[in-house]
């Protein structure tokens, strides 16, 4: 059974394929059709937050979406990039 899809299509926010946009813009756009998100993520997801701290001894990180699999009885962070990944 395929609980994690993979890739994710998002053609449904309607924004432009040139990876231009911000990523601000992207989360936006995700919160605003979270319904539809959940449904293609698939099975057993709920939505806990956004822009979730997350700390190390020395840094402060920032998860973009933060969702739960009462499935899978996990968590599953997406930190959206369009750029380099830093951490």
């Amino acid at each position: 059974m395929e609980f994690i899809k993979d890739p994710y299509v998002l053609e449904f926010l309607n924004l432009p394929e040139d990876y231009t946009i911000p990523e601000k813009e992207i989360e936006t756009a995700i919160i605003n059709n979270l319904q539809k998100i959940l449904l293609e993520m698939g099975k057993g997801f709920s939505f806990v937050g956004r822009q979730f701290r997350i700390s190390t001894e020395t840094t402060h990180f920032y998860i973009d979406l933060v969702f739960y699999n009462y499935l899978l009885k996990c968590f599953v962070l997406i930190d959206l990039k369009t750029g380099k990944l830093t951490h």
